[in-house]
């Protein structure tokens, strides 16, 4: 188990929900933490960060500006002297449909595709070369969604929890007819996964990712309008049990698992499960070599 206290990390996305709980669990570990964020709310989280012992910054910013995702970089960079783990979690969500109109579209394009997809792949380029420079190893985790999933993906994967809502059925894959552009930028995410996890094992940086279901969260709720049904809240997960998770992903360290979605949808316990086998990658090629 690989100790994290001492690191260096950035957190995309880290004002509220998810990204918050993602920034509050390593600075509890005693990881320094860069946050970044469109809400302001973030320099709060930076002042509750400081105060549990640990540095913290923050910049207010769109992940999908190459020049906010340098500044985020290059300050953090320059603060801790080193970049241990990117925590790609920024992200909307916005309803869009086959039908809808040009203007509509390319507007969602810009926005969603932007912060999901872009965004995470800004980041990931700023951040690689300097893990790599540094010769250390490093860790990288995306944030995705339960929408790429059936059941674990192969279904024959799936551990068939009692407590699953879709019993002996698979599970339907994407968001329904009206999230055309959010599942695409988030099954994207499959592109950098595979493709960084091969092209860094050399260098002993992992590359997995989280693939968020009904979570708990600023995005989930403003779904609902802010004002969900208590049934909807009580089938939620809770972005603190996923954060502790990710704390135990990050510890697994060069020895651990590489290029895997990690699947959390409702009807599964919010635990880190044995990694699935392989079906988009040669193993040989995404195992790391030494430690860190």
């Amino acid at each position: 188990m690989v100790e994290l206290r001492g690191k260096n990390a950035i957190v995309t996305g880290a004002a509220v929900g998810l990204g918050n709980a993602y920034a509050k669990a390593l600075a509890e570990e005693g990881v320094n933490v860069a946050l970044c964020d469109l809400r302001d709310e973030v320099h709060e989280l930076k002042e509750q960060l400081e105060g549990l012992g640990v540095r913290a910054i923050a910049w207010q910013g769109d992940v999908s500006d190459p020049a906010h995702v340098r500044t985020v970089v290059d300050g953090a960079k320059s603060e801790f002297g080193s970049i241990d783990i990117l925590i790609n979690n920024a992200g909307v969500f916005g309803a869009s449909v086959p039908d809808d109109d040009l203007d509509k579209s390319l507007g969602d394009y810009e926005r969603i595709v932007g912060a999901n997809l872009k965004g995470e792949y800004l980041f990931g380029r700023a951040v690689i070369p300097i893990m790599i420079d540094q010769g250390v190893g490093g860790e990288i985790v995306n944030i995705a969604t339960d929408h790429m999933f059936t059941c674990g993906t192969p279904y024959d994967s799936c551990p068939k929890h009692d407590d699953c809502p879709w019993g002996d059925s698979p599970r339907p894959t994407g968001g329904g007819d009206a999230m055309d552009l959010y599942d695409a930028s988030k099954w994207g995410l499959n592109g950098f996964l595979f493709g960084w996890a091969k092209a860094l094992a050399p260098h002993n940086i992992r590359v997995n990712a989280l693939c968020m279901g009904a979570t708990d969260s600023w995005m989930l709720r403003s779904f609902h309008g802010h004002n969900p049904p208590q049934k909807e809240v009580d089938s939620w997960m809770k972005a603190e049990d996923n954060a502790r998770v990710m704390i135990e992903l990050l510890k697994e360290g060069s020895q651990g698992r590489n290029a895997q979605n990690i699947n959390f949808c409702t009807g599964r316990p919010v635990a880190l499960e044995a990694p699935h086998e392989h079906l988009y990658v040669v193993p040989e090629t995404v195992r790391l070599g030494g430690e860190q």
